[in-house]
């Protein structure tokens, strides 16, 4: 049975996607929610905790650049951090998010903590347009839940006053978003999409 570990996090890697199997064990594509990079890791390795980050921590390159600020190691320094090594052109960052522009005042790290606060516990740095790059206006500090909603895969219906992505809709109507997601692919007008009978 194929386990699908996409958008979950171990320690202190987030799922990307699926890369290969190898000896029928699946390998994923992570991000490292310390420092930015992604690596690749065995489904056995990260259910199991025994890789937990992409190694940065053992890197002294990586610590001595963290001990330069008063916000040493904390969660909003790393998302600084990861933003930053994101939006780097030409990075292997661009291969899964693409070339994103970014605030030039926010090279500097307190000017990013002036605009944005303190990160919030369970959140992190999120794009409200994801056409757009990283400046005030267009960042928020959002749970997991609320970027998976944001993301610029999903598909937005409109019906009356009201614009939803189909996990939405299926909330606000109490019926399955798969059951919504056939009614899509059968090609049905949306009041038939929408409908609770």
């Amino acid at each position: 049975m194929k386990v699908n570990l996409e958008e979950q996090t171990f320690n202190n890697l987030r799922v990307i996607k699926m890369t290969q199997v190898k000896n029928t064990n699946s390998h994923w594509l992570c991000e490292c929610l310390l420092c930015g990079n992604l690596t690749e890791v065995s489904r056995p390795n990260l259910r199991s905790g025994n890789t937990q980050d992409c190694g940065c921590t053992k890197s002294e390159k990586i610590s001595s650049k963290i001990s330069r600020h008063n916000q040493s190691k904390s969660s909003t320094w790393n998302s600084w951090f990861s933003m930053r090594r994101r939006i780097r052109v030409g990075s292997k960052h661009s291969k899964v998010y693409g070339e994103i522009s970014m605030d030039d005042s926010w090279n500097t790290f307190e000017n990013f903590l002036k605009d944005m606060g303190e990160r919030p516990k369970g959140m992190s740095i999120d794009r409200i347009d994801n056409n757009k790059g990283y400046f005030k206006e267009n960042c928020r500090w959002a749970t997991q839940a609320e970027q998976n909603r944001n993301r610029s895969t999903n598909v937005i219906l409109n019906f009356e006053d009201k614009s939803m992505c189909i996990t939405d809709w299926a909330s606000y109507l109490g019926i399955h978003r798969d059951t919504i997601r056939r009614r899509i692919k059968k090609g049905l007008p949306i009041e038939r999409i929408l409908e609770t009978k």
